[in-house]
């Protein structure tokens, strides 16, 4: 679940832990927002979790939970 979106990074909950994933928002055509986000970045849960390393399997999860509350939102997202 999405917590929070500034202009360089997103904040995502998933099991009990917090993630923030750094990124750039953009403003295509219309009035929704993109965002793009480099997954090869996604590396470090947040306090008090910052010493553990997401798996592989974790940062697909992230990216599927901040795809889905896009797509609902019909908002962009760029995965570089």
């Amino acid at each position: 679940m999405i917590l929070e979106v500034s202009r360089g990074s997103i904040k995502v909950a998933l099991a009990g832990k917090t993630v923030t994933v750094p990124g750039e928002m953009f403003f295509p055509a219309g009035d929704k927002i993109g965002f793009a986000i480099s997954s090869n970045q996604i590396k470090h849960w947040d306090y008090p979790n910052q010493d553990v390393d997401l798996t592989e399997r974790e940062i697909a999860d992230v990216i599927d939970d901040i795809r889905a509350d896009f797509e609902l939102g019909g908002h962009t997202l760029e995965i570089e």
